[in-house]
């Protein structure tokens, strides 16, 4: 599926339609019937594997650049505007909040500004840091402006605790919380904000993000069947702040539609994490403690292992495949959610081969993104394989759950096999058209 840029207000018309959905302007073509999505069938004797829910509606499309270029900045960068824009008051200059930016941060508010920005966003980074380090407290709402942060939390008959027992995990001093109070109608009303008061929701409340604290040396755990994820506070703000990923120009140019208008799709690899990435070594050391470093099969057995990981044990997420933007996440954030859909899946798993030093490709098919890594013991039997600089390589499809590496089939194999584009992660913004080899443009 193709994207066209309006020629009049230049939106990025993803779904194709007639007219640009800002402007009205004709484009030129109109968008397929979609069919309905492919469910995953039981692992057979011989088995025929299928793309997880890719073969769905949205999940063809190459989605809003805009969502993406988000995703990079959301967290990272993000914060950085979100502290200018909190600092510079009435009365202040922008030089002066930009001195207060630059000066360094205790650890202290590191913890801090990396937690409540995965609070901020479960789309991304899913509710198991809230449950770590917020108990039963609910972040409602995050207000830039004003650097205040609103929760909620159940009553002390569902707790068997006390208010102040609840928040005492994360609230400095309890005297600078401000509790909403009940509107007479069952509402909870703290200024211009309320909810519906309940169980879960029985206070409603608000204080100063400076009168918040997470233990800097809180370090997050998310279990999986062969191995448990985890994340300290310098790791997860070093994500967040894109240290940890290569990094790179997000929107690359494929050509020209018939209409001469320019056709775009998001770089994956700029969110892969860099090798030496401390949380991800863990884990890939977790996975394979068991597989010897040398001897015969050892690559081949570890490589398997760390796909096995990403198709069994990360779930396939439709809802996320059939956004109308391309959401992406960061390797971390994927393991913190638990979910994905093929590009994630593969940034992940990209990531992880990252870490055990091992080459690979991202491969773009229509509608899209795997991962080929060279044969050397796999077999080949199926058929699975590109040629690229020379050499084999072989399909690794993480959204096949136990997809084995050169045996298994997939089906829709022949939409698979319709390669287009290559690329390694680490040579940044190098994307190359398999057809005529040539390296794409970027936005």
């Amino acid at each position: 599926m193709t994207n066209t840029k309006c020629p009049g207000c230049g939106l990025v018309n993803w779904s194709t339609p007639e007219v640009c959905e800002r402007c009205g302007a004709p484009l030129g073509s109109s968008a397929p019937e979609a069919r309905a999505p492919v469910p995953v069938p039981e692992r057979p004797d011989f088995p025929t594997l299928t793309f997880g829910g890719e073969v769905g509606t949205g999940s063809r499309k190459w989605k809003l650049v805009l969502a993406v270029i988000l995703t990079m900045t959301l967290c990272g960068a993000g914060w950085a505007l979100y502290k200018l824009r909190a600092d510079a008051r009435p009365g202040g200059s922008l030089a002066e909040a930009l001195r207060k930016e630059l000066a360094p941060r205790s650890l202290d508010e590191q913890a801090r500004d990396a937690v409540l920005s995965c609070l901020a966003q479960p789309g991304f980074s899913g509710t198991k840091v809230s449950e770590q380090v917020l108990g039963p407290v609910r972040l409602e709402l995050l207000q830039v402006p004003k650097r205040e942060v609103y929760f909620s939390a159940p009553s002390s008959e569902l707790t068997g605790e006390t208010f102040d027992v609840t928040v005492a995990r994360f609230v400095v001093d309890p005297k600078r919380l401000v509790l909403a109070e009940d509107d007479g109608t069952g509402r909870l009303r703290l200024g211009e904000y309320s909810l519906h008061r309940s169980e879960e929701k029985h206070f409603f409340f608000k204080t100063p993000i400076d009168n918040i604290r997470f233990d800097p040396a809180t370090v997050l755990r998310f279990p999986y069947g062969p191995a448990t994820y985890t994340l300290d506070m310098r790791e997860l703000s070093d994500f967040l702040q894109n240290k940890s990923i290569f990094g790179g120009r997000m929107v690359a140019r494929t050509g020209q539609s018939h209409a001469g208008l320019p056709e775009v799709f998001a770089n994956h690899g700029a969110l892969v994490a860099r090798p030496g990435e401390e949380s991800l070594g863990r884990l890939v050391g977790e996975l394979t403690r068991d597989i010897p470093t040398d001897g015969e099969g050892a690559r081949a057995a570890r490589v398997q292992r760390v796909l096995d990981f990403v198709s069994r044990e990360i779930k396939y997420n439709m809802r996320e495949a059939t956004y109308d933007f391309e959401l992406l996440k960061r390797p971390n954030e994927v393991l913190m959610s638990g979910e994905s859909d093929c590009s994630n899946k593969t940034i992940l798993l990209g990531s992880l081969l990252e870490q055990l030093g091992e080459d690979y490709l991202f491969v773009y098919t229509p509608g899209h993104i795997t991962v080929a890594v060279r044969q050397g013991g796999f077999p080949v039997s199926n058929g699975l394989w590109l040629d690229w600089d020379g050499e084999v390589w072989l399909i690794a499809e993480g959204t096949a759950p136990g997809f084995r590496i050169g045996v298994d089939h997939l089906r829709d194999e022949a939409r698979l096999k319709q390669f287009q584009y290559v690329r390694r992660p680490r040579d940044r913004d190098a994307i190359f058209d398999l057809a005529t080899r040539r390296q794409l443009l970027f936005q």
